[in-house]
């Protein structure tokens, strides 16, 4: 099992215009082979900072949800609104 978090930054104010491709990549993610979990957080004191949750049954999964119609398409139009990755951190399972 893998765990990812993935933050970012929406720019002030993009969030509701965010919201609906956000939606769209939730639920068409939790959809695919392998995911046990994704969800997009809004940070609770910066609404402008959020956070990817995501649970895959493996490092393949993980690896086909990058290259999936629905995040190629997607993430750019994110991008094009202001949204900006940061940081990735990657999970194993320790226990």
């Amino acid at each position: 099992m893998l765990k990812v978090l993935a933050r970012g930054e929406l720019k002030p104010g993009a969030l509701e215009a965010m919201a609906p491709l956000f939606k769209e990549l939730i639920e068409k993610t939790r959809k695919e082979k392998g995911c046990e979990e994704y969800g997009f957080f809004i940070d609770l004191t910066d609404e402008n900072k959020g956070c990817f949750v995501e649970t895959w049954a493996s490092e393949e999964d993980l690896a086909a949800h990058v290259k999936s119609e629905h995040f190629t398409t997607i993430f750019p139009k994110l991008r094009e609104l202001g949204f900006t990755m940061g940081e990735v951190t990657r999970l194993r399972t320790f226990v």
